[in-house]
């Protein structure tokens, strides 16, 4: 099972990075995300968590700006059309400074996947319609902000 590390990333107005998404196996699908991904062979979740956004964002986040962990969740979903099953788990990674985003440097698969980012308002995200990953992000978000370890149970992000 694939271990995916996200980050919660927080500007210095308190707004929180999100990517726009879509599943090219499944058009006219779209939701919100946090950025990160994959731990690569020889990267800690924290590295792994920056070069995530890095790669995805163009954001260069300091190791240094990311807190401990913060939320777990093991999740099956399908995506380009293949059943996966995943282990999440997300820390809050607060800038010091205004952010300086550069050019994403999407993976193939990433590409007509990522189709964007955007900066939330914790107040946007939680009146905001629509699917985000995690599915309860905006419901867990002060609860993150704050400080305090989630431990998700199980999703099945296929059912609606």
């Amino acid at each position: 099972m694939r271990t995916s590390s996200k980050l919660v990333v927080v500007d210095e107005q308190g707004r929180i990075l999100l990517l726009d998404c879509t599943d090219p196996g499944a058009p006219g699908t779209v939701w919100a995300e946090l950025p990160g991904g994959g731990i690569e062979p020889g990267e800690d979740a924290v590295q792994a968590a920056v070069r995530e956004v890095l790669e995805e964002t163009g954001l260069e986040v300091p190791a240094a700006a990311v807190g401990p962990l913060l939320w777990t969740q093991t999740a099956g979903f399908t995506w380009r059309r293949e059943r996966h099953e995943a282990r999440h788990e997300a820390r809050v990674a607060r800038l010091s400074a205004p952010p300086v985003l550069r050019s994403a440097l999407l993976t193939d698969a990433e590409q007509g996947t990522i189709l964007g980012l955007r900066w939330w308002t914790p107040e946007e995200l939680a009146a905001a319609p629509g699917r985000f990953f995690p599915r309860n992000l905006p419901a867990l978000l002060p609860r993150l902000l704050a400080g305090e370890r989630v431990d998700e149970p199980y999703d099945d992000w296929d059912r609606l």
